[in-house]
């Protein structure tokens, strides 16, 4: 799905750009893959026999008894509406690639007498989310971004902003939409008392991939365990330019203004998963599963610019005093708890659900252990994540019926909580998954289509007094080849 950063202003001050949002981003992720997996909303956590089904249960490779290789792509758009002071603005993009890429061993060790029939070693690639998304926004208010920058200086020196505001208010001296009143000591914008019309462009790209090693076994067909270590890599970028122009242009020069940031966030982390499945008898099966946290290590570099419009005259920060910064920090997401249900009915069809438990409060950030960066106490920040965010449940509901032999007809519904609390106003609708798709399986080769769509509504704080609400929707077709052998 597309991931879009919901809070707060994007504008450094300091030379650590990292928050809540960085936080959020990082835990707050669905599940990619196979098309199958996806037409049945990812419920698969007491099911299993899916190259996808590591991600929510590892034991469910445990119900493999023959080896599998499979490769899934996906291919399809979002699409956003935002509407700021009633003025209604879509924006859309597309997006594709390989979701699932992957194979399973599966090894007949009934013969060793221990109880263990199959043992299974599973190797692969996962989509674990994808960031491509673009928004827009414009309309008509009083309040200016200049407001955020005037107001954040006052008691600073114009010689001081460069160390402590280069990201910002510095960028808006330079470009002389504000000016220093050296008799009073105070900064004062070049806005007169009138409106300003807004325009916002933001463009998100990247995503988190996950390469996976699995193990998993079957114990006398009626218990399944597994292990699974992850490594995901991590890819965020983040580029936008806000623009102001003055409505009413009466005892001011300006007209207007534009000002761009670029985020770029690039990591990787390491996870570990543990589960079982546990058949009570052929109909009824229970699945329980456990995913540590993800530890990540990441770098940010981050850099912004300004230009301003006068009547006779225009500025921009020169490319040589653009400034920009990086730093290197670890990232712990929230652990997580699984369990599950699956009812299977005979040779018609199966039902599961699952039901995943975690904390968002439990991410927090640390500081890096590299010594080319300067050490940092992030005990602010992880305070007020702490503060804002919530426990969470997420619910995924998949079902699969047998139309005929060898044809499969399935569907699928997945909730998945809000990180914030109520508190916030930040996740009006918590994001909503439905699918749906069709497999055609034969003794060697399988092939399945499917159709996901996600949709969610989000409040976007650009900076103070200046709030979009955002809905998002995304809809991706995924096609499966699998070679049993």
């Amino acid at each position: 799905m597309v991931r879009f950063v919901v809070l707060s202003i994007c504008l450094p001050i300091f030379c650590f750009s990292q928050n809540e949002n960085d936080l959020y981003r990082h835990s707050k992720t669905s599940y990619h893959g196979s098309a199958r997996f996806e037409a049945m909303g990812g419920s698969f956590g007491a099911l299993g026999a899916d190259l996808s089904s590591y991600q929510i249960n590892p034991a469910g490779y445990g119900r493999y008894s023959s080896s599998q290789f499979g490769a899934s792509i996906f291919g399809g758009g979002s699409s956003t509406k935002s509407t700021f002071n009633s003025v209604l603005t879509k924006a859309s993009s597309g997006q594709g690639g390989i979701s699932n890429l992957g194979f399973v061993i599966a090894n007949d060790v009934s013969e060793n007498g221990n109880g263990f029939l199959f043992n299974q070693f599973g190797l692969g690639y996962n989509q674990i989310e994808s960031f491509k998304n673009e928004i827009r926004y414009e309309g008509q208010q009083f309040s200016s971004l200049l407001d955020n920058f005037v107001s954040q200086i006052q008691g600073y020196y114009p010689e001081e902003l460069n160390t402590y505001f280069p990201f910002s208010s510095d960028l808006a001296y330079q470009t002389h939409t504000i000016k220093y009143d050296a008799v009073n000591q105070e900064f004062y914008s070049q806005l007169n008392s009138g409106d300003v019309y807004h325009s916002r462009e933001i463009l998100t790209k990247g995503g988190i991939n996950e390469f996976y090693f699995n193990l998993s076994g079957n114990y006398l067909n009626k218990l399944y365990i597994g292990g699974n270590l992850s490594i995901r890599s991590y890819r965020y970028i983040e580029d936008y330019k806000h623009s102001e122009t003055l409505v009413d242009t009466s005892g001011t020069d300006l007209r207007g203004f534009d000002y761009n940031y670029y985020l770029k966030t690039k990591g990787n982390g390491v996870n570990l998963r543990f589960g079982g499945i546990y058949l009570a008898n052929e109909s009824l099966r229970f699945g329980l599963a456990l995913h540590s946290p993800t530890y990540s290590e990441m770098t940010d570099t981050w850099s912004a610019g300004m230009a301003s419009r006068f009547t006779n005259a225009s500025y921009t920060v020169a490319d040589s005093l653009i400034p920009v910064g990086d730093y290197k920090y670890k990232v712990r997401t929230p652990a997580r708890v699984v369990g599950s249900v699956a009812f299977v009915f005979g040779t018609k069809g199966c039902l599961n659900v699952d039901v995943e438990y975690l904390s968002y409060r439990h991410a927090h950030f640390k500081s890096t252990s590299d010594l080319k960066y300067e050490a940092y106490n992030y005990e602010y920040e992880n305070n007020y994540a702490k503060s804002v965010f919530q426990d969470a449940l997420n619910i995924r509901i998949g079902g699969e019926y047998v139309l005929f032999a060898g044809c499969f007809l399935r569907g699928g519904f997945a909730y998945y909580g809000n990180a914030f609390n109520s508190d916030q106003q930040i996740e009006l609708k918590p994001d909503m998954i439905i699918s749906g798709g069709i497999g055609f399986k034969t003794k060697k080769f399988t092939f399945d289509l499917s159709y996901r769509q996600r949709t969610n509504t989000t409040t976007y704080y650009a900076f103070s007094n200046s709030i979009t609400t955002i809905a998002n929707s995304t809809g991706n077709v995924i096609i499966s080849g699998i070679l049993n052998f």
